[in-house]
């Protein structure tokens, strides 16, 4: 991503430092946690994840199903039972996906978390292990073999988080600096900061609309199963499906019933690949 808001890393493998970049801390390390994940695959087994960010250092343990966990001083890591895989967007479409995933469920653009500047060629990095696994025990030990497989990454500070400004055509703006849910009643959906629309033939539904804004100021929008569906006041427009969720730039309007609403992002100016 260039032009905007970008945040910095490396990725150090067998002692060779790769530089990578994303739009935020938390893509970056996403984007590395995949990396660990391929390279967990073809070891079959969970591969060491050091993460510093210049303040703090983490050991974390990777799993080939794209689980982390913490590792502890013994270097053991628990039981992964009950734990959720690792999920991210995609660098090209913005579609939330498993980080196990080597092609993009929607655009099929490949290595939809990748990060380094250069793909890595892991076939080539990592020997395949052998094909007999050994079950794991209750608490499993990272092998020191796998100190071969050490991610560092180095991040500035999280820059604060872009706001998102509202604009509607029945009411005064509002700005938020977090995720919101649109509605004439909205549900706080998943956390988010419910935004009463007003909505006088009542064509808005309870909740209408999600409006997430990322760290680098991409504004991500979701039809939420609306009565009326979302339309872009674009050339040509764009009918929303729902519960897809669509990038759009900085300042498109959207018709929502009799409403219409243009969203801008406030503190950042967002790139496009």
């Amino acid at each position: 991503m260039r032009g905007g808001l970008v945040q910095l890393g490396s990725l150090i493998v067998n002692g060779t430092e790769r530089a990578c970049e994303a739009g935020s801390v938390e893509e970056l390390r996403t984007g590395m946690i995949a990396r660990c994940v391929a390279i967990a695959t073809r070891l079959h087994r969970p591969v060491r994840f050091t993460v510093n960010d210049g303040a703090q250092t983490w050991n974390l343990a990777v799993r080939p199903e794209g689980i982390v966990q913490l590792v502890d001083d013994a270097g053991m890591i628990p039981p992964a039972e009950g734990l959720s895989v690792h999920e991210g967007r995609c660098r090209i479409c913005r579609r939330l996906q498993p980080v196990t995933e080597p092609m993009c469920v929607q655009c099929h653009a490949p290595e939809p978390h990748r990060v380094e500047a250069e793909p890595i060629d892991v076939q080539a990095l990592v020997p395949d292990a052998a094909e007999a696994v050994v079950p794991e025990p209750d608490a499993a030990a990272i092998d020191d073999e796998l100190d071969h497989t050490i991610f560092v990454s180095r991040t500035p500070p999280p820059a604060p988080r872009p706001t998102l400004r509202l604009s509607f055509n029945t009411q005064r703006s509002v700005d938020v600096d977090q995720n919101a849910a649109l509605g004439r009643n909205p549900a706080a959906v998943d956390g988010r900061l419910p935004v009463t629309i007003l909505s006088p033939s009542r064509m808005v539904s309870r909740t209408h609309a999600l409006v997430d804004v990322d760290d680098a100021g991409h504004i991500i929008v979701t039809d939420h199963h609306s009565g009326n569906g979302i339309e872009t006041q674009t050339d040509p427009p764009v009918r929303l499906d729902p519960d897809v969720p669509y990038v759009i730039e900085p300042g498109t309007a959207l018709v929502m019933g009799d409403v219409v609403c243009t969203i801008d992002v406030l503190g950042v100016s967002p790139s496009f690949r």
